[in-house]
């Protein structure tokens, strides 16, 4: 099964990818992993897409964030479900900045 998770920051999406690849037993990409280097330097949207290209290439997978100059629409067609996180902004907003308190420095 491949599966895309897209929404707003601190909606939930990272948390429901892993429950979901322990469930599935199936590999996860989160793409702000991906975005960074080991120290904080940011890959380039080729390097990004490549390692995408790479990760769908498998039978199954789950993919969660947006960024949408990376392979957004090629994501989106090959999931056989995709998920979507509109929940209220503000709420995300809070729990986007208590996930910065907690991972800060």
């Amino acid at each position: 099964m491949k599966i895309a998770i897209i929404g707003y920051s601190g909606s939930g999406k990272s948390t429901l990818a892993s429950f979901l690849g322990q469930h599935y037993s199936s590999e996860v990409l989160h793409l702000d992993k991906i975005h960074f280097t080991s120290n904080w330097q940011e890959r380039t949207v080729n390097e990004m897409t490549d390692n995408i290209s790479k990760f769908m290439s498998q039978k199954g997978w789950i993919i969660e964030g947006n960024y949408s100059t990376c392979l957004y629409e090629k994501r989106m067609r090959e999931a056989d479900c995709i998920i979507y996180f509109n929940f209220n902004r503000f709420n995300c907003l809070y729990r986007a900045f208590r996930r910065y308190l907690r991972y800060k420095g």
